[in-house]
């Protein structure tokens, strides 16, 4: 870890943030870059950079998988802090990185898109995560799973080494993305865009949903070959997702087949027309058949209008609660190690650093405990709703019991209506297993948070 330079400004930034700033100075008027450099330094940097370019460029600058690395840059993307795995795998001295713009390891294989992505989402006060290329002094590329946050006075990343099948899927999106900005002149905005449909088109909702993707698998991905346990929070944290996704598809299937529902009692209908003067008795259970149908859509709706801030919100929150204790348990490491670090180091710096993570780890616990609140309230209501519809469902099959008894009565003359209430039979039974998944997932769900 080195020094701070000029601690006098408010206090830390972000890794990719710096890149991002930087790549992009005259969207957001950040050309201060160059002035808060030496023109002596900026010539080193461009000299070394040139030279590098042609000897080393198809080469890897090795890190562990255990080994993490983190830095921070003031509002500008000017670097203030950084540890000494950041300082190695860059292969920049001190004297370069202290005070340098990030924009120093910049890979020119990075989409823009991706850094307009990671700049639009940061400047809302918003974490973001991805993978990033960069490139040492010798021209040498390193990939990084970068975990990016907004703090006072600035942004702080933290980096591990991609290790997952996600990161594969990245690296061909980007090459993608800049072969279009190369071909096409593609603004940052637009290939941002274009990357979003693209992981669209392999299934994810949006970027945070492919974030919260590739960060879970990373994370996994390293902690199974450090050799460590399941990590409680995101396990738990997960489980609500999956939970709430159960919930939602379910309910949507029992809407479907509720509207079935219609259809059977119009069949109905029409073959009771085929009864002549027997047909006021199939008529009657038609009828309570469609009253009966009415009030167990009403209870799913109730349900449906409960789910939609899952759907619309909370979900969201769940990818975001994934995201922050991923993040948290990263930064809780980085705090370890960094607190262990034997190299000579400003005490005061060290404890600055450390004090900025911390609060950092805190806060993302904290978020990510409240989705999951949020989700248990949703839980207590979907379990408040269950007994009326279960009652409701009963009366439906009483109404399916009479209907099979009359149809019985009339013999012959009603056995057009037995493949219809064979429909209607099984379409119960879909509504019913789909009604006890909602419970049993919401109960179980419910146990286990109530158990945290």
């Amino acid at each position: 870890m080195t020094n701070s330079v000029n601690r006098t400004s408010k206090g830390p930034t972000v890794t990719a943030l710096g890149i991002c700033l930087a790549t992009y100075p005259q969207n957001w008027n950040l050309l201060l870059f160059e002035s808060e450099i030496s023109m002596d330094l900026t010539a080193e940097l461009l000299s070394t950079q040139t030279a590098a370019k042609s000897n080393e460029k198809d080469f890897e600058s090795p890190f562990q998988i255990d080994e993490l690395f983190f830095s921070h840059t003031d509002e500008r993307g000017v670097i203030q802090a950084y540890n000494s795995v950041f300082a190695r795998i860059s292969e920049y001295p001190d004297d370069v990185l202290n005070g340098a713009p990030h924009k120093v390891i910049r890979h020119p294989d990075m989409p823009k898109g991706v850094f307009w992505l990671i700049w639009d989402t940061i400047k809302a006060g918003n974490p973001i995560t991805g993978y990033v290329k960069n490139r040492s002094k010798s021209g040498k590329y390193y990939w990084v799973y970068a975990i990016i946050a907004p703090i006072e006075g600035g942004f702080l990343s933290v980096w591990m080494k991609p290790t997952s099948p996600t990161f594969e899927v990245a690296t061909e999106l980007y090459s993608k993305l800049l072969q279009h900005e190369r071909e096409d002149g593609l603004s940052p905005e637009a290939s941002a865009e274009l990357l979003i449909k693209e992981l669209q088109a392999k299934g994810f909702d949006d970027y945070a949903d492919f974030e919260a993707h590739a960060l879970i698998a990373e994370y996994q991905s390293r902690e199974r070959q450090l050799g460590r346990l399941a990590f409680g929070p995101l396990t738990q944290a997960i489980r609500v997702a999956e939970a709430q996704r159960t919930i939602c598809e379910k309910i949507t299937s029992i809407t479907e087949e509720l509207g079935q529902g219609k259809i059977y009692i119009l069949n109905m209908k029409l073959q009771a027309t085929k009864l002549g003067k027997d047909r006021a008795a199939i008529d009657a259970i038609a009828n309570n058949y469609d009253l009966i149908l009415e009030d167990i859509n009403t209870g799913i709706n109730r349900l449906k209008r409960i789910m939609a801030e899952a759907v619309d919100s909370n979900f969201k929150q769940s990818k975001q609660s994934q995201i922050l204790l991923c993040a948290a348990s990263i930064m809780s490491e980085v705090v370890h190690t960094f607190g262990k670090s034997e190299e000579p180091i400003d005490v005061a710096v060290r404890t600055h650093e450390a004090e900025i993570l911390d609060r950092l780890h805190d806060s993302q616990v904290g978020k990510s405990n409240e989705a999951v609140s949020v989700m248990m309230d949703q839980c207590r209501q979907v379990l408040s709703r269950m007994d009326s519809l279960r009652q409701t469902l009963l009366g439906l099959s009483a109404v399916r019991v009479s209907l099979r008894v009359e149809t019985n009565r009339l013999g012959e003359k009603a056995r057009d209506l037995d493949s219809l209430i064979a429909d209607i039979d099984a379409s119960h039974l879909r509504v019913h297993n789909n009604l006890e998944t909602v419970f049993e997932t919401a109960s179980a769900l419910q146990s286990a948070i109530l158990a945290r």
